[in-house]
């Protein structure tokens, strides 16, 4: 009995390493890890660590059932075609991996607990700006939708940032908007000095991660009284923002680097870990 088990787990052991080296592989070719990490195996290094992502039950677990929307309830919210055709992306949770670390999970958590932000862990399908207006639409009696009215962005000469694509995966983002009243750079410059970690999030992820909220947690509008200014340039050079979720539809629309006001704000991102 003791050779059978013996030789069972030896069969086990070569399989998760089998499982661990086919991951390293996919990883890699996907640009998920660097040359640095596979050297450092290579060198006996521990930095397995860097690519030992966090289990959703983790993630849940630290942050809250409410602060975590996993691929799963994306995809059903967003009545994703379980074919891949209409959105291209694996939604079986065992094959999307948490980006970021159990110690950043944990710090963000830690910030929630004291009140100094509101970090979500959203799972953010990739879509552009103007597929999720397709897919939402502007009939304010299914909510949530987009502002009917606010069609200058689907002109031709706003395509570049109005179908962009985003890539694929969980995104940890502070749905608290900051640094309102100041100008576009003076934003810049605050988020700067927070530290490397953290970006101004993609507009285009932004709305994403607002109405996949919306639909799986009954009705809840992040960003109701404010706009969240974003990344992109349209075409007369102002910045693209987005917000004001209220029942008249999300709304999309632009401003110059020098303005400022109280409305206009920054939704943070923690960049990736790995």
């Amino acid at each position: 009995m003791g050779e059978n088990r013996q030789e069972d787990l030896s069969v086990q052991a070569d399989q998760k390493f089998g499982r661990q080296l086919k991951e390293i592989i996919g990883q890699y070719l996907a640009g998920d890890l660097t040359d640095k990490h596979l050297q450092g195996l290579i060198e006996h290094r521990n930095t397995f660590d860097a690519i030992e992502y966090p289990e959703l039950d983790f993630a849940v677990k630290v942050l809250g059932e409410n602060k975590v929307v996993s691929s799963n309830e994306a995809a059903i919210a967003w009545e994703l075609d379980p074919e891949g055709k209409i959105w291209p992306v694996e939604v079986l949770e065992n094959l999307v991996k948490i980006r970021y670390s159990k110690a950043t999970l944990r710090k963000a958590a830690k910030e929630n607990r004291k009140g100094l932000a509101d970090w979500r862990l959203i799972y953010i399908h990739g879509t552009s700006l103007r597929e999720q207006r397709e897919k939402r639409g502007t009939d304010q009696g299914k909510q949530p939708c987009f502002y009917k009215e606010g069609i200058w962005w689907l002109k031709a000469s706003e395509d570049k940032w109005a179908t962009h694509k985003p890539q694929a995966g969980y995104y940890l983002i502070n749905c608290c908007g900051q640094f309102g009243n100041l100008d576009w750079k003076s934003q810049e410059q605050e988020i700067a000095k927070l530290g490397k970690e953290y970006e101004r999030c993609h507009e285009t992820v932004f709305s994403e991660a607002i109405l996949t909220i919306y639909m799986v947690y009954n009705g809840e509008r992040i960003a109701e009284k404010w706009y969240h200014w974003g990344i992109s340039l349209a075409s007369d050079g102002d910045r693209v923002f987005v917000g004001d979720l209220v029942a008249i539809g999300l709304g999309v629309s632009n401003r110059w680097d020098g303005f400022s006001n109280q409305d206009l704000r920054v939704a943070l991102a923690w960049k990736f870990d790995y």
